[in-house]
């Protein structure tokens, strides 16, 4: 009787739970928490990565690129507000005008020379590095030959000390090479080159990835380590943390835990006299192609040159206002017009309008998602049209509760899109998950409206009887295949709650595709 009575909740109510869910999802986003707080004297910053590629189509590893002087200005006069140094990775396509300009601004210049593959452009890089250097002595308070180099596989050991012998025979510059402390580790012996040991210590980039709570922790106990090992001074070269982007293990990007991090950061290096250098100005939309949606997003301002964060006060994750609210009022206000007009009864019209409301929330969620995780043409093509399959599915969901005839043809189709959509997802998370997102907020909506479907419709007796129908098979397996590959997905990454997030919605999927699937077999015949 109990379960008889749980299946025939209308589902109107079922998708009013949905969207009390969905408001209390998005309101939650936008609540401030209270987070540990700095004293204003951590300002100005010791020092800041600049890389000025943060404007559309600015790219670095294109040749063609070039850094118009006036930008840089523009930008070197925003930063000056926040820090009197800056760190360049590269004197190549205009970057050589930095130090005239923080000369300007009164900012002093870790000038970068950057070393890659080609030795003859390695060396023009650095003999323009040297000329800058001496040229603006006063500003350039060190130059940097290379940036993780021996990371990159790039050059050899041997190569490096050759490089950084050059660059000592001809400045007077303090030199030193960046790269990541375990690297230093591994080539203890260009110390002997250098005036100061430049280290990079990024708890989220970590073999083993660093949790935020343990983060600063674990910057104090590689620095601890490295000073036991190195008698030069040392230079936290980057650290930071990203505020968008995939969670790796235990360490997930976000906002709130990018500001507790480098407040956390700070106060720990007031205490302990570090030298650092955080990472980084400006968000680089550029790097995404590289390192997914996370390498974007490392900036404490964003690519319009907005601060992303204070050092005081609570800190929200999202802060929309009232805006995806009133999107959905207006589309709610829509859909019961639309329903007023064709004179339906009270109750459609208020399913109508919930519906409504709860897609115009979660499109606006999956729309800003979108923008961050698609790296380029084919990858917007793609989720774009995974947010259009969900929003497909949805609306032929709400046919079936309004009484009116069922696409099942189409629905069927958009079913097993969806279930290769899921597999596509959960093997490219298998194979090659590192710099790929997990796309909940895309998933949830359809799910949830199947779910309502199958809980507010009583399935036809005959239905069974159509399991061994092609397409029904095509749809376990693809699911069952995505179920079974991001388990996979969640055990290599233990911790990661993000993951069996997604395994959850795998899950579901086993469960309510097929059956919707099945449910609409005995259908289809007469479609």
């Amino acid at each position: 009787m109990v379960q008889r009575s749980f299946f025939r909740i209308p589902a109107l109510i079922w998708a009013s739970l949905f969207l009390i869910g969905t408001v209390f999802y998005v309101w939650r986003l936008q609540q401030p928490q209270p987070l540990i707080e700095v004293p204003a004297d951590v300002l100005p910053l010791q020092c800041v990565s600049y890389a000025p590629y943060y404007k559309p189509g600015m790219n670095p590893t294109l040749k063609d690129t070039f850094v118009d002087p006036v930008q840089i200005e523009q930008d070197l006069q925003a930063l000056s507000k926040v820090t009197k140094c800056l760190r360049t990775y590269s004197v190549s396509q205009g970057l050589d005008y930095v130090p005239k300009a923080a000369q300007k601004y009164g900012m002093q210049v870790i000038l970068g020379a950057w070393i890659g593959w080609v030795d003859a452009d390695n060396r023009k890089e650095l003999e323009l590095a040297v000329q800058q250097a001496n040229q603006y002595p006063d500003t350039v308070r060190g130059l940097v030959v290379g940036n993780e180099v021996l990371l990159r596989g790039e050059q050899t050991e041997a190569r490096m000390h050759e490089y950084l012998q050059w660059a000592k025979q001809h400045t007077k510059v303090p030199l030193t090479y960046a790269d990541v402390w375990e690297f230093w580790l591994k080539y203890p012996t260009l110390e002997q080159e250098v005036d100061f040991v430049t280290v990079h210590i990024l708890p989220y980039w970590e073999d083993k990835p660093v949790a935020i709570d343990q983060a600063v922790a674990h910057t104090a106990s590689v620095m601890g380590h490295l000073g036991t090992v190195f008698k030069k001074p040392l230079l936290i070269g980057e650290t930071g943390w990203p505020s968008q982007g995939r969670q790796r293990f235990r360490a997930k990007p976000s906002v709130v835990n990018q500001v507790l991090y480098v407040r956390g950061f700070l106060q720990a290096a007031k205490q302990t006299g570090w030298q650092y250098n955080i990472i980084e100005a400006m968000d680089q939309p550029w790097k995404r192609e590289l390192e997914g949606t996370v390498g974007g997003f490392w900036g404490i301002f964003n690519d319009q040159l907005q601060p992303k964060f204070n050092l005081q006060g609570p800190v929200s994750e999202r802060s929309d206002g009232w805006l995806p609210y009133i999107i959905a009022l207006v589309l709610a206000a829509g859909a019961v017009a639309y329903g007023v007009h064709k004179k339906l009864p009270a109750s459609q019209k208020a399913l109508l309008g919930v519906v409504a409301a709860t897609l115009a929330l979660h499109g606006y969620l999956q729309v800003d998602y979108v923008q961050l995780a698609a790296r380029n043409p084919l990858e917007f093509v793609a989720l774009g049209g995974f947010v259009l399959l969900g929003w497909g599915l949805l609306l032929l969901q709400l046919r079936h509760w309004l009484g009116l005839a069922p696409r099942s043809c189409v629905e069927q189709c958009l079913l097993r899109l969806f279930a290769i959509g899921l597999f596509v997802t959960s093997a490219g998370l298998a194979f090659n998950g590192r710099y790929l997102d997990f796309p909940l907020i895309l998933s949830w909506l359809p799910l949830i409206g199947l779910l309502i479907s199958l809980l507010a419709t009583r399935q036809p007796e005959a239905a069974s009887a159509q399991l061994q129908q092609t397409g029904i098979w095509f749809t376990v397996v693809m699911v069952l295949l995505a179920a079974n590959l991001s388990v996979a997905v969640a055990m290599m990454e233990p911790g990661n709650l993000t993951a069996w997030w997604w395994c959850l919605v795998c899950g579901l999927a086993l469960f309510v595709l097929p059956a919707k699937s099945m449910q609409l077999a005995p259908k289809a015949a007469g479609d």
